[in-house]
C-alpha cells in the first residue's frame, strides 16, 4: 500500500508542477480535498485537523475549481482514479485513509499548513551581526555561548534568518543579544512571526518595539518584554536542577515576574507611548515571554491564566478550576491577579504570550539530530504526547503562540490579524467569569529538546 501512496504522490506532484501557476493549483487541490474530507470517516475528519488549515479556507472550495485542478488531466481526477482502485481491492474506509494520506504528503511537499517554513531572507539597511562578538568575554550570556560551537551553526543560521530585515534603530541590539540574550531572542522570534503573518514593521517609528502595518490596512503597536529572574533568584540557564521550586512556589514566582514585566510596559504606555499619534488610535499589545527560572516552560499557560484572569487549577482535587486572587512577592507582599477582569488595564488591547519561543523552536527548524518530546491539544483525547526525532517532528514558527484579548480594551485587537490555525486565542467574559479558550486540535502545548 505504501508503494501505491508513494507512486501517487510523485505523479500528482508532476501533474501539478506541469501546470501554469502550479503553487495556486496545489493549494486549490488541497482545499478541495479538505472540502470533501470534512464530511468523511472519523479517521479522515480527525486527520485533517493536523493540516493546520482553517475550515473557513476550504468550505465551498469545490465550487471554485478550474480545469487545471479538476479537469481530465488535473490532479483531482488522477487521485479519484487511485482512490477507486484501492476501494475495489480493499474497502471504502481503507481507500479514504489512503486518499487523505496522499493529500498530506502533497501538503508536506509544498510546505503548506503544518509544514510551512518561511525560508525567505530580507535585507535591512543596517543588517544585524548577531554573532560578530563585540561584548567582553566575561559578559557573554550563557545562552549565547551555548550556540557558539560549530555543532550549532544550523541554529545560528536560523536566528540570522529570523533577524533578516530587522533594523537596529539604536545600535544596541547586537550587544544586548550577546549579553542578555532572552529579550533580544524574543524580539527576533516575534519579528519572524510578523513576517510569517505578512505584516510589515514600520522601522521609522522608534517605539514601541513593533509598529505593524497589516494586510488589512490596519496598524498595531506591540511592545515586547520578558519576565526574567530576580536579582536574588536562580537564572533560567542554570541547568544543574538544584533548588528548583516546588509546583506551588514555581507558579507563584512565575506570576510575580510576569506581573512585573507586564506592569513595566503598562506604565511605559502612560509615561511615553500614549502621547504618540501612531499609538493613540491603534491597539497597544504587550508581548511577554517567561524566562524567569529553570524549567520556566513547565508553566505552559497556568501562570498567565492566573495573572490575567485570577483562575488556577487545583491538581489535588481532580484538576478543578479555582480562584487565585493573589501572588505573594518575597514571601510577604500580596500582588493582585486578574488584570483582565476589570477595566483598570483597558489601555492594553491584548497580551501575546508563549512558553515555546525557546532555542528549541530554532532547533526544530534545523536538521540537528535531536529527540523532540512534545504535547498537543485535542478536545476529546486530552494531551497527545509524542516523542520523535527532529527530522520527522513538525511545528510551525507560530505554533504555541497565545493571544489573550482584554474584554475591556479601549482599542480591541481584531482576530482577523492573527487568524492562523495554530494561534490560540483567549477571550474572557466578565459577567460569567468564563474563559473561552479557542485552541484548535493538534496545536502545540509544549515541546522539549533532548540530546
Amino acid at each position: 500500500m505504501q508503494q501505491i501512496i508513494d507512486t501517487a504522490v510523485q505523479e500528482i506532484i508532476q501533474i501539478i508542477d506541469s501546470k501554469k501557476n502550479s503553487t495556486n493549483v496545489a493549494w486549490q487541490f488541497i482545499l478541495e480535498e479538505l472540502d470533501v474530507a470534512q464530511h468523511g470517516t472519523e479517521f479522515v475528519v480527525d486527520r485533517i485537523q493536523r493540516f493546520y488549515i482553517n475550515k473557513s479556507d476550504y468550505n465551498g472550495a469545490l465550487k471554485n475549481s478550474w480545469e487545471d485542478v479538476d479537469g481530465s488531466t488535473g490532479p483531482q481526477q488522477y487521485l479519484l482514479g487511485v482512490t477507486s482502485f484501492v476501494a475495489e481491492k480493499t474497502d471504502f474506509e481503507i481507500a479514504a485513509m489512503v486518499r487523505i494520506t496522499i493529500v498530506e504528503y502533497v501538503l508536506k511537499h509544498y510546505k503548506f499548513g503544518r509544514y510551512f517554513l518561511n525560508t525567505e531572507s530580507k535585507r535591512a539597511n543596517k543588517p544585524l551581526a548577531l554573532f560578530d562578538i563585540i561584548a567582553k568575554p566575561e559578559k557573554l550570556n550563557p545562552n549565547f555561548k551555548h550556540i557558539l560551537p560549530e555543532e550549532y551553526e544550523p541554529v545560528r543560521n536560523v536566528l540570522n534568518r529570523w533577524a533578516s530585515g530587522f533594523e537596529d534603530r539604536d545600535n544596541k541590539f547586537n550587544h544586548q543579544f550577546q549579553e542578555t540574550f532572552n529579550s533580544s531572542f524574543w524580539e527576533l522570534y516575534l519579528f519572524q512571526c510578523f513576517k510569517d503573518l505578512g505584516m510589515e514593521v514600520d522601522f521609522t517609528r522608534a517605539s514601541p518595539d513593533f509598529t505593524l502595518n497589516t494586510n488589512n490596512g490596519k496598524r498595531i503597536n506591540i511592545e515586547a518584554v520578558t519576565a526574567n529572574h530576580a536579582q536574588d533568584s536562580i537564572p533560567e540557564w542554570d541547568s544543574n536542577g538544584k533548588n528548583l521550586l516546588e509546583d506551588k512556589e514555581f507558579l507563584n514566582f512565575s506570576c510575580v515576574r510576569l506581573l512585573n514585566a507586564i506592569g513595566s510596559k503598562s506604565n511605559k504606555y502612560f509615561d511615553t507611548y500614549e502621547k504618540y499619534d501612531h499609538v493613540k488610535s491603534s491597539p497597544y499589545v504587550i508581548a511577554v515571554a517567561p524566562y524567569e527560572q529553570p524549567m520556566f516552560f513547565f508553566q505552559n499557560n497556568e501562570a498567565i491564566i492566573r495573572v490575567l484572569y485570577a483562575k488556577g487549577i487545583d491538581k489535588s482535587s481532580g484538576f478543578s478550576e479555582v480562584v487565585v486572587n493573589q501572588a505573594i512577592k518575597n514571601g510577604t507582599i500580596p500582588l493582585e491577579l486578574g488584570i483582565f477582569t476589570t477595566d483598570k488595564f483597558k489601555h492594553i488591547s491584548a497580551i501575546i504570550f508563549s512558553t515555546t519561543a525557546t532555542l528549541g523552536k530554532a532547533i526544530t527548524q534545523t536538521d540537528l539530530k535531536r529527540e523532540i518530546r512534545s504535547s498537543w491539544y485535542h478536545p476529546f483525547k486530552g494531551l497527545v504526547m509524542e516523542m520523535k526525532e527532529n527530522e520527522i517532528h513538525f511545528e510551525t514558527h507560530l505554533d504555541g503562540l497565545q493571544i489573550h484579548h482584554n474584554p475591556f480594551a479601549e482599542k480591541p485587537l481584531s482576530l482577523d490579524e492573527f487568524s492562523n490555525y495554530e494561534i490560540t486565542h483567549y477571550y474572557y467574559d466578565p459577567d460569567t467569569k468564563v474563559i473561552d479558550n479557542q485552541q484548535k486540535p493538534y496545536t502545540l502545548i509544549s515541546r522539549n529538546v533532548w540530546g
